[in-house]
C-alpha cells in the first residue's frame, strides 16, 4: 500500500487528527499569551503613614509610599484629595511621575491640603486620599480614611 492510497482510506482520521492537534496547539498558545498579559503589568503596592516631628510629636505630613512590583513602568500623576460634599482637588506633576519595576515614590500631603477654600468663602474638611495614575485610574491607599483623620488630629 502506498501512502496515497492510505492516506485516502483513512482521510477522515487525518482531518479529526489535525484538527484536535492545532486546536490543542491554539488553547495552548492562548494560555501562554494570557499569563504573559497578566504578569507583563504595572502593579502598585501602596502605603501610607503619618510623619511626627521628633520635638514636638506633631503631625507635619502623611507619606504615601508606591513601590512598582510589576515588570511594566507605572505613570502616576499624582494625589487625589476628597474633601466634604464630593469636592476634590489634586496636586500632580504635569509630565507625570514614571516609576520602574522594583522603584519607589513618595508622595506627601502636608497641613495646607487638609482644607479646601473656595471663592464664596466654603470651607470643605479632608476626607480621603488617593493616588491617580497618568490614565485617569484611582488607587486606594490602604487605611486612608484613618491617616486622615489622625492627621486632622495631631497637627
Amino acid at each position: 500500500m502506498n501512502l496515497l492510497s492510505l492516506a485516502t482510506k483513512y482521510k477522515d482520521i487525518l482531518t479529526i487528527g489535525f484538527s484536535v492537534l492545532s486546536f490543542v496547539i491554539a488553547c495552548t498558545s492562548l494560555f501562554f499569551s494570557g499569563r504573559t498579559a497578566w504578569y507583563d503589568r504595572s502593579r502598585l503596592i501602596i502605603k501610607g503613614r503619618v510623619v511626627y516631628e521628633p520635638e514636638r510629636n506633631k503631625a507635619y505630613k502623611i507619606e504615601v509610599i508606591v513601590l512598582n512590583v510589576g515588570r511594566r513602568d507605572a505613570v502616576l500623576e499624582g494625589i487625589l484629595c476628597h474633601y466634604e460634599c464630593d469636592r476634590r482637588g489634586y496636586s500632580y506633576i504635569k509630565e507625570g511621575v514614571v516609576i520602574k519595576e522594583k522603584q519607589r515614590e513618595i508622595f506627601t500631603i502636608t497641613f495646607h491640603d487638609l482644607i479646601m477654600t473656595e471663592d464664596e468663602g466654603e470651607v470643605y474638611q479632608l476626607e480621603n486620599i488617593t493616588i491617580l495614575d497618568i490614565e485617569g485610574k484611582e488607587h486606594k491607599i490602604p487605611n486612608s480614611y484613618g491617616l486622615v483623620e489622625k492627621f486632622a488630629k495631631n497637627v
